[in-house]
């Protein structure tokens, strides 16, 4: 036996693909739950700002900044964590946090209390995502890992409908009397005790992922180490060495990503100020959209890069994401046009369809072309870059359009004619970058 094929003797057999899938089902429902702690806010703006006397652009840092901020400071040592140590428990303490913190949410009295929860929230939900991919990429065969991938990361839009589905009941519910009374917490304002009920899933979870779940036996490169991290530099000679496809994909993606932020953020505020419709008919109308749409979006980008990385083409990835980009442009331009709720729901479908393929097809990119050892790092690298450029930049591009240049809330229809296709286009042109660098690499 020659000493370059001994590691690949000891290499563990694969898992069954059925348990793969489930440990997919589990973090789905764990994502699910994170995003409806981290999306209710966007059914509750109205109230908040009356409560609270904020602006539009204060509630866009609620919205975006306040989340992305602890989760850009965390998401890199997590990442990092996330390559040598129990992804496992990094996921359940990361659930048990961002539960207590979303909680804390409907406790808050002024912004900045407010603000800080929000913080909170980002710290505990920067564990799931490079823990889960890191789990993923041990689970399943490369050229199996795109849809398993693209399936995790289309669990956030079930969330983010379920959080306006959900939401929208539970305001419907609460908004029947000015006060609502909670065991142990007394009196609340009905957007403070939606906080507190829609964080409740988060025990459930937790104690689910942790009977069922087992950690995976790392693979690859990670097998010969596993208990160390790789050095900085060497990740970095990595990423320069394929410099056009993390161009793509950490830029072009994230600013596809602020695009679906931004309307998750101001168009259920534009359906309620110029469109006549309660924050539980928005709920109702956007949480199936992105149920259906969402979800099928994301899934269908992984599937058809799957299918194209199959044939042969390197950069498969990157052409769904740059098609799926120019495609949406003129649905998302079209629906803060018209008149009626009705056609704006159905130009919003299309919107949401389309300009999700990117997401199943771009971040998959990264298990698939990454050494094992860097798999958690770079997932975190992208995920601190999306959530500063899409969480943080999204939302607050549109506010300060219809804060500081058209100059009034109703006009926010404005705001949402001009940013995202303008975020479309440059998403388009940086995602278009990557594709001779993806064919080149190695």
């Amino acid at each position: 036996m020659t000493k370059e094929e001994q590691p690949l003797q000891q290499e563990p057999a694969w898992p069954s693909e059925a348990y793969g899938w489930y440990v997919v089902f589990v973090l789905c429902v764990c994502g699910m739950v994170a995003f409806i702690d981290r999306q209710i806010i966007n059914l509750l703006v109205e109230d908040i700002k009356a409560d609270l006397s904020l602006s539009d652009t204060q509630i866009s840092l609620l919205q975006g900044l306040a989340f992305a901020l602890f989760y850009a400071i965390a998401a890199i040592p997590l990442g990092r964590l996330a390559d040598s140590g129990s992804r496992r428990r990094i996921i359940a303490v990361g659930i048990a946090v961002w539960t207590v913190a979303a909680a804390a949410c409907g406790l808050a009295k002024n912004f900045l209390q407010l603000f800080l929860a929000r913080m909170a929230v980002g710290v505990g939900e920067a564990t799931l995502t490079p823990s889960g991919f890191s789990m993923l990429g041990d689970l399943f065969r490369p050229h199996r890992l795109s849809l398993p991938v693209s399936v995790f990361t289309g669990s956030s839009f079930v969330g983010s409908g379920l959080a306006l589905l959900i939401g929208g009941f539970v305001i419907a519910q609460l908004s029947a009397s000015p006060q609502v009374v909670l065991p142990l917490l007394g009196e609340m304002r009905p957007w403070e005790a939606a906080f507190v009920i829609c964080a409740l899933p988060g025990i459930v979870v937790v104690a689910l992922f942790m009977l069922t779940v087992r950690e995976p036996v790392r693979r690859g490169i990670a097998a010969e180490n596993s208990n160390t991290s790789p050095p900085l530099g060497e990740v970095l000679v990595f990423v320069r060495s394929n410099a056009g496809v993390f161009a793509a994909v950490f830029l072009g993606i994230s600013v596809l990503a602020a695009v679906q932020f931004c309307l998750g953020a101001w168009v259920p505020a534009h359906f309620i100020r110029n469109l006549g419709w309660t924050a539980s008919q928005v709920g109702y109308a956007y949480g199936l959209i992105f149920l259906i749409c969402g979800t099928g979006g994301v899934i269908t980008g992984g599937f058809i890069a799957d299918r194209l990385q199959a044939r042969g083409m390197r950069d498969g990835h990157l052409r769904v994401a740059f098609a799926a980009a120019l495609l949406t442009i003129p649905f998302v331009t079209l629906l803060p046009m018209v008149s009626t709720p009705e056609m704006a729901v159905a130009l919003l479908a299309p919107s949401i369809f389309l300009g999700t393929v990117p997401f199943g097809a771009g971040p998959a990119l990264i298990p698939v072309i990454c050494p094992a050892r860097m798999r958690g790092l770079l997932v975190a690298i992208y995920l601190l870059i999306a959530n500063i450029v899409g969480q943080a930049g999204g939302p607050l591009v549109v506010a300060l359009f219809t804060d500081y240049v058209f100059g009034s809330p109703e006009l926010v229809s404005r705001s949402l004619m001009v940013v995202p296709a303008m975020l479309l286009l440059i998403g388009a042109v940086l995602v278009r970058l990557g594709f001779k660098g993806l064919r080149g690499a190695a």
